[in-house]
């Protein structure tokens, strides 16, 4: 079953956002915020909140996935809004939050993207643009944050299709959150769609480490929720996916042997799917040729794997 209209998914699990960009709110007795969103969505997100009540007090946590414009753009704009919260992410997220390059490219992409849509760049006073993200706890595998009311958050490191990606999860409801470290079944499309835009190594490695959790519901933070037997066999059915796709670009080169001929070909594909319709081509290619590199092994691990300087 798929759910894409905010509202509760369960009594502990409330759906904000909108399909193109999903934030999950876990409420024990303290509530967790997940997914950083975009700046775009934040009046949309706090007449969500007051529609259902939520007491923001109880907010103590908000967990940043990855260092995507799309998926932290609403960051700034909360933590100015609500300081009492705490902000998650992994020590390479942490890193790439604060360093002045991908922040200047963020903010850059909000403001063109406010613009494009005719919107404020300030909500009830408060800017909306980017800006370097203080971190107050990075967490790794295996780290835990006891909500109360029975609920555990517990995450993984599942780099892929970032560098910097982490997923959390909820044993006690089999609920896993995995923003785009997991391909996702768009709608209107039968196969899922692949997201190893980083390291489709890395990718494997990660959907294989999570393979062995429990899972009924999965929150993405693109085309909201996947419930039932779908979200229990969603791992299986990405690993095949993955390696499938692997396969067809590997495939395709040995046909073309041109790699920017195959990089023309995938970021059409992508391009023609709902999500990336928004994307500046040469903004999808970049990202595409990176995948195709990765895919046909031309990507330095030694680059890929090293630690960020701290």
């Amino acid at each position: 079953m798929r759910i894409q209209k905010a509202g509760a998914i369960t009594d502990q699990i409330l759906l904000l956002g909108s399909r193109h960009g999903s934030m999950y709110l876990i409420m024990g007795d303290k509530y967790a915020l997940l997914g950083g969103g975009v700046a775009w969505e934040v009046p949309r997100l706090e007449a969500q909140l007051d529609r259902f009540q939520i007491d923001r007090n109880r907010i103590q946590y908000l967990v940043i996935s990855h260092a995507h414009h799309d998926h932290c753009g609403a960051v700034p704009y909360l933590i100015a809004r609500y300081p009492h919260i705490q902000k998650i992410a992994s020590p390479y997220c942490t890193h790439i939050l604060n360093k002045s390059q991908p922040v200047h490219l963020m903010r850059e992409v909000n403001r063109k993207i406010l613009e494009s849509l005719n919107r404020p760049h300030f909500h009830d006073g408060i800017s909306l643009d980017f800006r370097p993200l203080p971190i107050e706890r990075q967490v790794a595998d295996g780290d835990r944050i006891e909500l109360g009311g029975g609920l555990t958050l517990r995450f993984y490191l599942t780099p892929g299709h970032s560098r910097c990606s982490l997923t959390a999860y909820v044993p006690e409801l089999k609920a896993l959150f995995p923003a785009d470290a997991l391909p996702f079944p768009e709608t209107g499309k039968r196969e899922l769609t692949v997201t190893a835009n980083h390291d489709y190594d890395e990718y494997i490695r990660s959907l294989e480490k999570i393979e062995p959790l429990s899972i009924r519901l999965v929150g993405y933070e693109h085309d909201g929720v996947l419930t039932g037997e779908e979200a229990a066999a969603i791992i299986p059915k990405s690993l095949a996916a993955t390696h499938d796709q692997r396969h067809r670009i590997r495939k395709r080169y040995e046909e073309l042997q041109d790699i920017d001929l195959l990089v023309e070909e995938v970021a059409e594909k992508y391009r023609s799917l709902e999500l990336f319709q928004p994307v500046p081509f040469d903004i999808m290619r970049a990202i595409t040729k990176r995948m195709v590199k990765s895919a046909l092994g031309l990507i330095d691990p030694s680059k890929v794997n090293r630690s960020p300087k701290t």
